[in-house]
């Protein structure tokens, strides 16, 4: 809790902020709100007391809320951001809806970046659009991004960017869509540019935008890494709000980690690997109002053919030696089974199907353990966690990784705030040799819980092997420091019943090395 704001006074202003962004400040993040909320009002030049005796006074909000986005927004993003669902939209979506279009004879594309931040992402699908258009100057594009920071729009209308905006590889030639600045920074062509349209935009109370972009009328909306911060009601809204401005045949792409907050009638999730999307279908169709779930090459969920027999092998499956604990993120796992012999900080109760699951496993018959927790009336129970995590690990283990990292997104939207599932998918990441991406999974799951020590130590250990000894030792040290604040004999989560001062010796030896 802040020096200067006492409980109640935080509560007025996590209300106000719920109440007028949608983003919901949980107990665990409240030290950041104080911060967030002191940063506001030192650029006010107002003592903290004063927002919250002001806020209800409606002169002061509009100053106080422009000011509080600038702090409780997240910033961060760069180009091309999420390869694999920029791969699918350059060789499958947009040249398929380029193609239906010039055989209608209408040239034109209707998209819109919802939460746009800084721009990378609506001047990557504009990129994108003049690689794959020879002929785009005689295509109506009409490209929309909105965001609620104002700070973030005036940047991205600048255009200029550092070099840390292009850290993943491009998908596409690039070089001839920027140009260098005096201070090695990067500015986009003016092609690129004038092809985007930013506004600012509250998807919670700016439902009047809504109409003005016009019901049934996109062909695609991203609104990516924002569902997640805002209230289960309030999440509903916008994405009923989002739905209605989809034409039939339209996409919605959420972020991975959302896909369970997209519920309503007249939509379909599909899947291409770990592409997920959610297209909006003829409400006029018999049975349109059922969530249907597939992947976009025809194949369902409930498949009934099988995969080859394979021995689940590899560190990511195995009981941890202690001695290689930093070496892989699956190192650090609990194993699947209960030993009662031996204390661990993760419990799991079985339940009854769990014996008919644990057989699928054993047979390999993976499909249909799927199914069977598809069809569970336990979703976020720790039986149906555990049967996830069991399935995702099964799959990695025969080199199905599409499927492991499908199924590990699934777990993550049951709870966004876990950082258990981002490890689990980091680890899938990680034995593909796909560094960058588990370390972006990792990352996250430090913005969930950033005293999350599993994650720290996994971080360090992909920086260690890769040959980037400062960073694994900034988060060896990390992991120092939070283990400095627990018991000594506290048994740690996820390390197979090693104790905090066990941990601590073998990181200090580490370091040492």
């Amino acid at each position: 809790m802040s020096d200067v704001l006492d409980e109640a006074a935080v509560g007025i202003i996590r209300d106000f902020i719920l109440a007028h962004t949608g983003i919901l400040f949980d107990d665990r993040h409240t030290h950041d709100l104080c911060r967030h909320i002191t940063s506001a009002c030192t650029d006010l030049k107002i003592p903290p007391e004063t927002c919250v005796q002001q806020v209800n006074d409606s002169s002061f909000q509009v100053r106080f809320l422009e000011v509080l986005v600038k702090y409780i927004t997240i910033g961060e993003t760069y180009f091309f951001r999420d390869k694999n669902l920029f791969l699918y939209l350059r060789d499958s979506l947009l040249p398929d809806l380029i193609r239906s279009r010039r055989q209608e004879h209408k040239l034109y594309l209707r998209i819109w970046s919802a939460a746009c931040s800084s721009g990378e992402e609506p001047y990557s699908l504009a990129i994108l659009l003049r690689y794959l258009l020879v002929d785009v100057d005689d295509w109506d594009i009409y490209l929309l991004a909105t965001d609620i920071n104002q700070q973030m729009l005036n940047r991205a209308q600048e255009g200029i960017y550092s070099r840390w905006s292009f850290r993943d590889d491009p998908l596409i030639p690039v070089g001839s869509f920027f140009s260098p600045t005096p201070d090695n920074r990067m500015k986009i062509d003016d092609s690129v540019r004038t092809m985007v349209r930013f506004e600012r935009m509250n998807l919670i109370h700016d439902t009047s935008f809504y109409h003005a972009v016009g019901p049934s009328s996109l062909d695609l909306i991203l609104c990516r890494n924002v569902l997640m911060y805002f209230s289960a009601e309030q999440s509903g809204e916008v994405v009923g709000h989002l739905i209605r401005s989809l034409r039939t045949g339209g996409y919605l792409i959420v972020s991975p980690q959302e896909i369970g907050l997209v519920q309503g009638q007249f939509i379909r999730m599909l899947h291409h690997g770990s592409v997920f999307l959610h297209e909006k279908v003829d409400q006029n169709i018999p049975g349109a109002t059922e969530k249907i779930t597939h992947t976009l090459s025809g194949t369902r969920y409930d498949d009934e053919s099988k995969p080859v027999t394979r021995v689940i092998e590899g560190d990511l499956f195995q009981k941890p030696d202690i001695h290689d604990i930093a070496d892989f993120p699956g190192d650090i796992f609990p194993a699947e089974e209960n030993n009662s012999d031996q204390s661990s900080a993760v419990t799991y109760l079985l339940e009854p199907e769990d014996e008919g699951f644990d057989r699928l496993i054993s047979e390999n018959r993976l499909e249909e353990a799927g199914k069977m927790i598809s069809q569970s009336g336990y979703q976020s129970s720790p039986h149906w966690v555990r049967q996830m995590e069991i399935l995702i690990r099964a799959y990695a283990g025969n080199g199905e990784y599409d499927k492991a990292l499908g199924w590990s997104d699934r777990l993550i939207a049951a709870d966004v705030l876990n950082p258990r599932p981002y490890l689990l998918k980091a680890a899938v990441l990680d034995e593909q040799g796909l560094y960058n991406d588990s370390l972006q999974s990792l990352r996250q799951s430090l913005y969930a819980f950033p005293d999350y020590l599993p994650a720290h130590l996994a971080i360090a250990g992909i920086y260690k092997k890769t040959g980037r000894p400062d960073l694994a030792r900034h988060h060896y040290e990390l992991a120092i420091h939070i283990l400095d604040s627990k018991d000594e004999d506290i048994i740690l989560e996820e390390t197979e019943g090693i104790p905090a001062r066990k941990m601590k010796d073998m990181i200090q030896m580490l370091l040492g090395g």
